[in-house]
């Protein structure tokens, strides 16, 4: 099984943090997060996305320093970095979920 990478959040720019929440399909999944404290890729699935499409959302997520994965038995579970990303880059998490369209 591949190794999961998480990003210490020093390390991630605003500009990673930008691109992963400038994605409709990641805003929605960081909406579901809030909402489920986690969340494998088939419950994270968006109007029919591809389980493949929405994997790749994570890694995208996962990068940026947003989602934290676990591997539970053969599921791979996501939660969000809130309380992380919020003292990295204060208030920019709360700024667009409310002005998610």
């Amino acid at each position: 099984m591949d190794r999961l990478v998480h990003p210490d959040l020093k390390d991630v720019s605003l500009a990673a943090a930008l691109h992963a929440l400038a994605d409709p399909v990641r805003l929605d999944i960081i909406s579901r997060l809030v909402a489920c404290p986690s969340l494998n890729a088939s419950t994270a699935c968006v109007d029919g996305t591809p389980k493949s499409t929405i994997s790749n959302h994570l890694n995208v997520l996962r990068a940026a320093g947003l989602v934290e994965t676990s591997v539970e038995g053969r599921e791979r579970i996501n939660r969000l970095r809130c309380e992380d990303f919020n003292a990295r880059f204060p208030g920019l998490l709360p700024a667009v979920l409310a002005n998610k369209a």
